[in-house]
């Protein structure tokens, strides 16, 4: 989670386009590359990429702001690492300087030269790095979730998909989507982070809600003397038309945010079931619940 900009549109506007045509029309996908996705054990989906030659596999993290890859997979490709002028600051204080240049990056038949990849520091189970927005922006990306397929597809095309409900989002200069929910009937705006685990609220965000450190049902489950977080008994998640009952949501100490410009994270339990495309230029995220 990187530092937003202030929000470019009002989240009454954003709900009153989010309600307006909810089922889209038929419209064919003009698919550049498609892959199958592989389920992590805590729920997040990972791609076959190829980077110089090489197969590995990539975590979709629309979260993420630049691409990454694991130091241990940069040093065994020996791939030539340079420091980077552009430091970028996630959760929990992490900062990624160094990059490697990708100048053969394929996903699928889909091709994406000269990528400046960051070398990731933290640790992934299971994964060689991260599929962020400075490449994912360039498309409109369409994840089926419950079947486990991911589509780059042609921005230009008609994005409109049958059966899928519509909502307005806006696309923030680090290629964050952002867009209006609803928790227990009041409405927040929220990220979508495929790179999460968990969907997570900070408190200050939780206040309007009506939760509050003192809160009878708050319950403290981790402390690192950095951040708390807390879970509490949520009734309902609305994204747009589709339901979550009984929603995963932790609370954070805002200091596990530090400037972020959205209220919640919206995360891989609350997606897994879903399918949907995020067509980043035309700002609209087509969304159906899983089977």
């Amino acid at each position: 989670m990187i530092r937003l900009p202030a929000l470019s549109m009002s989240v009454a506007l954003f709900w009153a386009l989010s309600c307006q045509g909810a089922l889209a029309a038929e419209c064919p996908l003009v698919r550049l590359a498609s892959v199958k996705t592989d389920s992590l054990a805590d729920g997040r989906i990972k791609i076959p990429i190829t980077l110089e030659g090489h197969p590995l596999s990539f975590l979709v993290d629309t979260g993420g702001v630049s691409t990454t890859i694991k130091w241990e997979q940069a040093r065994d490709l020996q791939l030539p690492v340079k420091q980077s002028l552009r430091k970028l600051t996630g959760a929990g204080g992490s900062v990624l300087n160094f990059t490697v240049t990708g100048e053969n990056f394929s996903i699928g038949d889909l091709r994406v030269r000269n990528r400046p990849i960051y070398v990731e520091t933290r640790p992934l189970a299971d994964a060689d790095g991260t599929l962020a927005p400075d490449i994912l922006r360039n498309y409109d990306v369409d994840i089926d979730f419950a079947h486990g397929s991911l589509s780059l597809v042609s921005p230009d095309h008609c994005a409109d998909q049958a059966g899928s409900a519509v909502i307005a989002i806006d696309v923030a200069q680090n290629g964050h989507v952002r867009f209006p929910v609803k928790i227990d009937g009041k409405t927040i705006m929220a990220t979508l982070d495929t790179g999460s685990t968990i969907s997570l609220i900070n408190m200050q965000a939780a206040a309007l809600l009506g939760i509050y450190p003192a809160s009878p049902q708050l319950n403290l489950v981790r402390d690192t003397g950095q951040y708390r977080l807390y879970t509490y008994p949520f009734q309902t998640l609305e994204i747009g038309p589709v339901p979550v009952k009984n929603p995963h949501i932790a609370i954070a100490t805002d200091s596990f945010f530090p400037g972020l410009g959205s209220d919640l994270v919206l995360g891989m339990d609350a997606l897994r079931q879903m399918h949907l495309t995020i067509a980043y230029g035309e700002q609209r995220l087509y969304i159906t619940a899983g089977n």
